[in-house]
């Protein structure tokens, strides 16, 4: 069945599976859109459901993976993207981090997405015409930011939102990415928790557990050589950076801190701070914001582990 090999995003997965079955009924997949944090698995729930979709045929759709930055333009688009790929072919386009799509580019696609007419449409642009045809043409997208998607183009998709992992799936995630490695629960359980609701930190942190198994010979973890591996590379309580915690113990120490207090006894930027470093703390209730940062009572108990 498809989606079976991928761990967890059950409403996904139902939502996903609805329109496949859709689309074996009506030869039409509408238009999506994967919203959800980095690393929630987006990319890889759109290459699966890419690999349902089927041409007439029966064989798999081709499947083509587009970063959205690289579109510099609409003549871009078409002469390097609907010439070589989509002219008169069956094929799921899928565009990734769409909120970098070019405005003009979002102007032409308000038209091509308009499909209340029917399964067709034909874009004039410098004189040529370019038909697109639903039944053969596929369009998914993703993003990270679905607030920097122009509105009324944002109406033309369907949204497909992404929910946190909880621990047990980054758990199940990290164990079928190992080969011939195995972890006591405990064990598990920690290095799990290290994973800040990520799977791609998940997949990331095997290639950890990979390297430190060839290196010290060892294929059965329990909690002597996890703890061993996070000392050896500063893998923090939760997942947190190095930075994060600086600023809990700052908060600690010191005080209630404005963001600008905070900017001094860190040495990074006010931008910098909100954008990269406070959001997990204020995910996980570890600090609020209350005109000033503050830490909680479970930030306090974080630092003491």
């Amino acid at each position: 069945m498809a989606f079976d090999n991928l761990v967890g995003q059950v409403s996904v997965k139902k939502k996903l599976g609805f329109y496949l079955e859709a689309y074996n009924s009506t030869s039409i997949v509408p238009f999506l859109n994967f919203v959800g944090a980095k690393g929630l698995g987006k990319t890889e729930f759109a290459r699966e459901f890419g690999r349902n979709v089927l041409n007439t045929e029966g064989n798999k759709r081709t499947f083509v993976e587009i970063n959205s930055s690289t579109v510099k333009g609409v003549s871009q688009f078409f002469e390097q993207i609907y010439l070589p790929y989509i002219l008169d072919k069956e094929v799921t386009i899928f565009f990734d981090e769409a909120h970098a799509l070019p405005k003009e580019v979002v102007m032409v696609f308000l038209s091509i997405f308009n499909t209340e007419a029917g399964h067709e449409k034909t874009i004039i642009h410098k004189e040529t015409a370019y038909t697109f045809d639903f039944k053969k043409q596929s369009f998914l997208f993703a993003t990270t930011e679905s607030d920097k998607i122009f509105a009324p183009f944002k109406d033309r998709l369907i949204t497909v939102d992404f929910d946190n992992y909880s621990q047990a799936d980054l758990s199940q995630i990290f164990l079928n990415n190992l080969v011939d490695i195995t972890f006591e629960a405990d064990a598990l359980d920690y290095i799990s928790s290290t994973f800040r609701g990520n799977a791609r930190n998940c997949v990331q942190r095997v290639k950890d557990i990979q390297f430190y198994s060839k290196s010290r010979n060892v294929n059965n973890f329990s909690m002597v050589e996890v703890k061993d591996l996070c000392d050896t590379l500063s893998i923090l309580p939760e997942g947190c950076s190095q930075i994060e915690w600086r600023i809990l113990n700052i908060l600690r120490k010191e005080g209630r801190q404005s963001l600008q207090g905070l900017s001094a006894r860190t040495g990074l930027s006010r931008s910098s701070i909100q954008k990269d470093h406070e959001n997990y703390l204020l995910s996980r209730g570890y600090m609020e914001i209350d005109c000033q940062r503050l830490i909680t009572a479970k930030g306090c108990a974080l630092l003491n582990k």
